[in-house]
């Protein structure tokens, strides 16, 4: 009798382990698998299109001024097209070194290797919220990576390819982010891609910290990307990675999913799965 009640115990202690390591994998694979960001939709353009996201194309009439060189200096013409892709592989058009894709199983390519003196933007305008704050420093903050290809073919400043890269407080009017480069500029962190004319930003992180007083501001992000001028040489940029959250890409080639919720929402997520795996093993 008392041996058939000791199997029994464990039987039962069995499969309530059984349902504790169901539990635990179905709680990892849930926290891998979410969707990108908490602020932007198909933030991390794992839709595999532009869903979400506005885009847009002209031609690079010049930028206008003097250095150092703003937005209020990019003068586009009618004309080109949007020539911008998602990539769920690489590699990069002219061999830059740039892991893609990047975070996830996609990333966003805004133009292209052709030429043709086109410049494409895509851009996305999105409420930051309360969701938004990260739990280590309860700040709110829009993070995201880029990464740039440009060619130089020696022109003028004003006539390089260039990138633009902004996210500003549309309701407060205020720039809370701006990185400018054109192609050959001297104190940015462009490498050379070998002997060729090419030059290329791996790679870069971007942490915005949103004050607190933009809680129910719209965000807007802004990405730019284009060829020459005189239209005979190329630009191009990355894009991907946006969260509330360190979105950190894998060490190695296997792509994974990036994970956008919170310490706390994932401990409540596993502590509701494992009292689900108890209550389960009860019935037993």
């Amino acid at each position: 009798m008392q041996l058939e009640q000791t199997r029994l115990i464990r039987a039962q202690g069995e499969k309530m382990r059984q349902a504790f390591l169901k539990a635990i994998s179905f709680a990892l694979l849930s926290a891998v698998s979410l969707p990108a960001a908490a602020i932007f939709h198909n933030g991390g353009f794992e839709s595999g299109d532009f869903t979400g996201w506005t885009t847009g194309f002209g031609v690079n009439s010049g930028l206008s001024g003097s250095q150092p060189f703003t937005s209020a200096s990019i003068t586009l013409g009618s004309g080109g097209s949007f020539r911008g892709a998602v990539l769920t592989a690489g590699p990069d058009l002219v061999g830059a070194p740039i892991t893609l894709p990047h975070v996830g199983s996609r990333t966003a390519r805004v133009n292209n290797g052709d030429t043709g003196g086109y410049a494409n933007f895509i851009s996305q305008t999105d409420v930051v919220t309360n969701a938004d704050r990260d739990a280590t420093d309860n700040k709110l903050h829009v993070r995201f990576d880029y990464a740039v290809v440009l060619e130089n073919p020696g022109h003028s400043a004003e006539q390089q390819p260039f990138f633009f890269i902004r996210v500003r407080d549309l309701t407060a009017g205020t720039t809370l982010f701006e990185d400018f480069s054109f192609a050959g500029q001297t104190g940015t962190q462009f490498q050379p891609l070998g002997t060729t004319s090419y030059s290329y930003l791996n790679w870069k992180g971007a942490d915005v910290i949103v004050p607190d007083a933009s809680v129910g501001h719209s965000i807007e992000v802004y990405l730019l990307a284009s060829d020459c001028s005189p239209s005979a040489h190329l630009g191009y940029a990355y894009l991907d990675g946006f969260g509330s959250q360190v979105v950190t890409p894998p060490s190695n080639s296997a792509t994974v999913p990036a994970p956008t919720l919170d310490e706390t929402a994932l401990i409540c997520l596993g502590l509701l799965l494992l009292g689900a795996a108890v209550f389960s093993a009860r019935r037993f």
